[in-house]
């Protein structure tokens, strides 16, 4: 998935179907939570902008936008929704190679 798609999937996540300015802060928190995955230690190769393939960075990102854009009801599940896949992928072998992991 690259990173335009990514866009556009955070943009269906947050229910956003129109497309107009704000469509730039949609890019800017998919920047954000991407960053925010290096930071905690993720392999740039699950990060590759032009192939996200993994279904628990996917989420992180939409989870994270979700929890961000706006001021949602239940940000605060979200951000919690948040962490706790943050603290799945640390303990996940995501700090290693995509060719190192463990199935």
């Amino acid at each position: 998935m690259t990173k335009e798609e990514l866009i556009a999937k955070a943009k269906i996540r947050i229910r956003k179907t129109s497309s107009d300015i704000l469509d730039e802060d949609v890019g800017q928190l998919v920047e954000v939570a991407l960053t925010d995955l290096k930071r905690i230690g993720v392999n740039s190769a699950y990060l590759d902008e032009a192939d996200i393939k993994d279904p628990l960075i996917i989420e992180a990102v939409l989870v994270y936008c979700n929890a961000n854009f706006g001021n949602p009801d239940n940000q605060e599940k979200l951000l919690a929704a948040y962490d706790t896949i943050c603290t799945k992928i640390k303990g996940g072998g995501y700090h290693r190679e995509i060719s190192q992991t463990i199935d």
